[in-house]
């Protein structure tokens, strides 16, 4: 017996040395070749993996089949390289590019290649840029919410379209740009919290950048739709894809649309008036001419109608925006130069808003008049990007420009015959002629530490066009300054230093200036639904001037994921409201405010296919002019969620949870104070067949009646919603 047992284990043993296929090779620079030391290999499933000598070699031992390998370098973006074994090529030559400190949380959204996640039940860029830690949505109806970074807002932080600037026409705010993509737009979104990273605004607060996605030259033909109902509002969506290509060009197109009833909040509450319809095309085509010159057209269209707002004053009837960008990318057109990105860009925001369905009779505010209103933005850019690496040194130069004219009016109509109409103009062709030069760089001096710094400088000339308006501004403000230059310079830098492998600490430190809108410079008799009171432009105004510091600490490996950040953000000439009358304020520099907090995110790989993570984010603003909270931040709030992943199906649950807000602003605005909540979620996907997957969930189970501190006038979140997509993909 002995002797067959140990018969059976030769063979065992034999069969496995056999089948062991010994891989080899290096590991170099993409931008010039040099190899890099002590890369890290890791076979992906089988948890094995060896390491690069000092000259960027290696050698491992696979079994056969093929395998997913991770490769990872300090200072490098890690690659993950699929490996056939029994086929490979005994010497394998595997390029890193040069990764940049990151400063900013990247959410992949959505794609057309099967091993691309499509995370959760995605409705909308609101669904997005919910899920990192620090960033919150203010919330004016079951459409279109707006971004808060870390307490900031509106023109406090900036938000792109692929780098392109874009200007909310609405004066009341109801049209955020983030409004206008829709999730089959994107390919993914860059959240910048801080002014760490200022190569696509200059803000105080942080940057959101939709990267939209791009004709794919790997797919000669992509189809892909989707279709999905959610029974909190009644919500019909219709989404489609098709992307076609050859060697030379590829071309995508998409299109959805929305339909959406009265929501309901918790308890089944129904929400009046919160309706709305909704479309939205895309069409992107590129061409190659050779290996280092491609030309891309792109264009986005997005229409929204009957936009119901709850608890404002108006509705709104139409938001219409036509997006194009033009660009040209030259790879390699010298020596050390890697590309020249360049690109040209227009659009234009139409909003139309009225109180035509209210009883105008009985509201505080405006008393028997009707006030339709229209606002729009045109916005023409031109940006070059250049970027350089040069061994342990990269740099990245971009040069823009960019014109907005902004125009906004509305007609007072009374209610009874014998009163004559009223006319107001609310921005009278405010024009914005806005330069700037924004330098990048990065130096990895060692393997162990890396430094990132961006240097930025912005000129803007800025001017009324309607001379009606001009005269209104200078009779209030009895000044004929109404144009205005400003000059303001930038600067950050970050060390980020590796104490041992998945163990990481980055330092950061910036000083950064915003520009005034053209809202805060030349808004004129502006409702602010937030306090009750109308505000008019300040000329004058000074740029925000911040200070910032932040640390974070990283600790990762296959298995586990933890990060940390605590900062802090000193804000001087903080631009708000002034109180000048009993429902007047006019838009004023407050001497010196701060905002200070921490967030924490990780997960856990309990065991292969069970995954636990976490976040939570907590901020504190203070306005040390008038010794009181400033206003509009959310409380500590955050996430829990537990997901199981298989191959052909994944579920998770979830919890969402916010404390209660007791810090508010009396002074400079009035808000109230809002109570603590958990709602829980349960997601899952499945899919069905080659070419379809089913989505279903549960969100806010409990039906819990809750709102959220950034609603706005407390309007309720959506209560118990039953949802389920089926999507077809095609590939």
């Amino acid at each position: 017996m002995n002797r067959i047992f140990h018969i059976i284990a030769f063979f065992l043993v034999a069969a496995s040395i056999m089948g062991q296929h010994q891989i080899s090779g290096i590991v170099i620079n993409i931008a010039n070749g040099e190899r890099i030391s002590f890369a890290n290999i890791f076979v992906l499933k089988l948890s094995t993996g060896t390491a690069c000598n000092e000259n960027g070699e290696f050698t491992i031992k696979l079994p056969s089949g093929t395998h997913n390998i991770k490769i990872s370098a300090v200072g490098y973006e890690s690659e993950i390289l699929l490996v056939n074994a029994n086929n490979q090529s005994k010497n394998i030559v595997i390029k890193l590019k040069h990764e940049t400190i990151k400063l900013s949380d990247d959410v992949v959204v959505y794609g057309v290649n099967k091993t691309t996640k499509i995370e959760g039940w995605l409705n909308s860029t609101d669904d997005i840029m919910q899920k990192p830690e620090g960033v919150s949505l203010q919330r004016r109806a079951n459409f279109a919410l707006e971004p808060s970074i870390r307490g900031m807002s509106a023109g406090q932080i900036g938000v792109v379209v692929d780098g392109m600037k874009i200007f909310s026409a609405c004066i009341d705010r109801m049209d955020p740009v983030t409004a206008y993509i829709e999730v089959e737009n994107l390919k993914k979104m860059e959240i910048s919290k801080g002014s760490f990273d200022m190569t696509q605004s200059a803000s105080v607060g942080g940057t959101i950048n939709m990267i939209t996605k791009k004709a794919d030259f790997s797919h000669p033909l992509a189809i892909q739709a989707e279709m999905g109902y959610e029974s909190v509002s009644k919500l019909k969506r219709l989404r489609s894809e098709i992307n076609i290509s050859n060697t030379k060009w590829a071309a995508r197109g998409t299109f959805s649309i929305k339909n959406s009833s009265d929501y309901y909040a918790g308890k089944n509450t129904k929400i009046e008036n919160s309706g709305y319809r909704k479309n939205n095309y895309t069409f992107n085509f590129t061409n190659k001419f050779n290996n280092n010159h491609s030309f891309e057209f792109a264009f986005i269209g997005d229409n929204a109608y009957n936009i119901g707002y709850p608890v404002l004053l108006m509705d709104a009837t139409k938001a219409l925006s036509q997006i194009y960008r033009l660009e040209h990318k030259w790879n390699n057109p010298f020596a050390n130069l890697n590309y020249i990105n360049s690109k040209i860009y227009y659009n234009r925001i139409d909003h139309w808003m009225d109180d035509y369905n209210r009883d105008v009779t009985q509201r505080p505010v405006m008393t028997n008049m009707y006030m339709p209103m229209f606002g729009n933005t045109k916005t023409v850019g031109a940006m070059v990007e250049f970027l350089v690496i040069e061994n342990r040194h990269s740099f990245k130069m971009i040069l823009d420009f960019y014109r907005v004219a902004a125009f906004a009016d509305m007609t007072m109509i009374s209610v009874f015959d014998d009163v004559s109409d009223m006319y107001l103009i609310n921005i009278g062709d405010a024009v914005l002629n806005n330069s700037s030069a924004t330098l990048d760089y990065n130096w990895v001096p060692t393997n162990k530490l890396r430094f990132r710094s961006n240097l930025r400088y912005d000129y803007s000339m800025r001017d009324i066009h309607n001379e009606d308006a001009r005269r209104l501004l200078e009779g209030f403000w009895k000044s004929n300054e109404i144009e205005q230059t400003y000059n303001i310079f930038s600067f950050s830098g970050a060390l980020e230093y590796e104490l041992t492998k998945g163990i990481a600490f980055t330092l950061a430190i910036a000083q950064s200036e915003r520009l005034p809108t053209h809202i805060e410079n030349y808004g004129f008799y502006l409702y602010n639904y937030t306090d009750d009171y109308f505000y008019t432009g300040n000329p004058t105004l000074k740029p925000e001037l911040s200070r910032q510091i932040e640390f974070s600490t990283l600790f990762s490996s296959e298995s586990y994921y933890f990060k940390f950040n605590a900062y802090y953000n000193n804000i001087n000439n903080y631009i708000s409201g002034l109180l000048q009358s009993d429902e007047f304020k006019i838009f004023t520099n407050i001497s010196s405010a701060y905002i200070t907090g921490a967030e924490i995110s990780g997960s856990i790989s309990l065991m292969s296919k069970l995954k636990f993570s976490a976040n939570a984010a907590y901020a504190y603003g203070y306005n040390r002019e008038y010794n009181e909270p400033l206003p509009m931040i959310p409380p500590l709030e955050g996430r829990i969620g537990l997901q199981f992943i298989e191959e052909k199906f994944r579920f998770s649950v979830e919890s969402r949870f916010a404390s209660k807000q007791t810090k508010i602003a009396n002074t400079t605005t009035t808000e109230d104070r809002t109570a603590a909540f958990i709602i829980f979620n349960f997601r899952g996907q499945i899919n069905l067949w080659n070419y379809f997957e089913l989505k279903f969930g549960v969100e806010n189970i409990t039906d819990k009646f809750y709102n959220e501190h950034l609603a706005i006038n407390n309007l309720p979140s959506r209560g118990r919603n039953f949802y389920t997509g089926l999507s077809f993909l095609f590939d």
